[in-house]
């Protein structure tokens, strides 16, 4: 079975780290069903140094390397431009809406709630809810050598 991104829609991607149960996370902006823009935050090679990182035209449902593609929202074309620069607007610091040291995860929690206040994206899940269905999916796909695209039922259709 082929996988295939909806254009218009974005996604919350889940990374196999490979040694651990752990995930990179990241936010994907479908341009076409097999690729599109990542956002993400990356700590290399400084470990104790986050920075913002945008990589276009990536062919996200070919690469072996995400486990999971989850939709969380759809995106007008005119918004595109706009969701770029307000990703990048996001802090990179310790979160003080959650509670915790930044990381991948926890600025595309960031990144989730302002998308979501400021009317990019609609969820009617709370972020933590999100974050857990993502989680329990990724795990799924690690232990049964799977990559699966899906919908949240976090967010409006």
């Amino acid at each position: 079975m082929a996988l295939h991104l909806e254009p218009n829609g974005l996604y919350l991607l889940l990374a196999d780290r490979e040694s651990s149960s752990t995930f990179h996370w990241g936010l994907c902006l479908a341009k076409s069903p097999t690729d599109g823009t990542i956002f993400n935050i990356t700590n290399f090679p400084n470990r104790n140094v986050y920075s913002y990182e945008i990589k276009s035209d990536q062919k996200v449902i070919s690469s072996g390397r995400y486990l999971l593609a989850l939709k969380v929202g759809d995106l007008h074309p005119a918004l595109h431009g706009p969701l770029e620069t307000r990703l990048s607007e996001i802090p990179i610091q310790y979160s003080t809406r959650f509670h915790e040291a930044m990381t991948c995860r926890v600025w595309v929690k960031e990144a989730l709630f302002a998308l979501d206040d400021e009317g990019y994206i609609k969820l009617v899940e709370n972020i933590n809810g999100i974050e857990a269905e993502a989680r329990f999916a990724a795990m799924l796909n690690k232990a049964n050598g799977k990559r699966t695209v899906g919908k949240s039922r976090g967010y409006v259709l």
